[in-house]
């Protein structure tokens, strides 16, 4: 029977080593994805259009906000806010802790190591089970971005 791998392709192998690092990725490109349509933007030949390593980080912490956790399969356990436990909470104080700390959570396990740390969350109430949430982030390069998220208590 024939062999699909090349003779010596156990030398080359990556081992765990390798592959894990003590310094952040970066900011690489992607593709652009459109919150509003929930596809990837295409352009005249159809082709997907790329973002920047910046932009693709805000959709990174976008789509991790806006998930709720535990729910996909693809995803770790450490992505995504658990939105049901949210917005069950007694008070309205003890929901935007509760939420702080997720977001807190969920942001800082990029791993791409690309946030460094969050610093502002703000929280505008629009109903007893929604409000929209102003997040600041900062990452490598000191670069920060501000995301405005509406967050409901039945998750997205």
């Amino acid at each position: 029977m024939p062999n699909l791998f090349p003779q010596g392709y156990e030398e080359q192998l990556a081992t765990v080593s390798d592959i894990e690092r003590d310094e952040p990725v970066g900011y690489k490109p992607s593709a652009a994805f459109s919150f509003e349509t929930g596809d990837f933007v295409r352009n005249g030949s159809n082709q997907v259009e790329s973002v920047s390593g910046v932009e693709a980080w805000e959709d990174w912490c976008r789509i991790c906000l806006q998930t709720q956790r535990y729910t996909h399969a693809a995803y770790t356990t450490n992505f995504g806010i658990e939105y049901d436990r949210v917005f069950k909470s007694a008070s309205r104080s003890e929901a935007e802790s509760i939420l702080t700390r997720q977001i807190t959570e969920a942001l800082m396990a990029d791993p791409y190591g690309r946030t460094l740390y969050v610093s502002a969350v703000t929280y505008t109430w629009t109903a007893a089970d929604a409000l929209i949430a102003e997040v600041q982030v900062v990452g490598i390069n000191d670069v920060t971005i501000d995301i405005s998220i509406p967050l409901s208590g039945g998750g997205y």
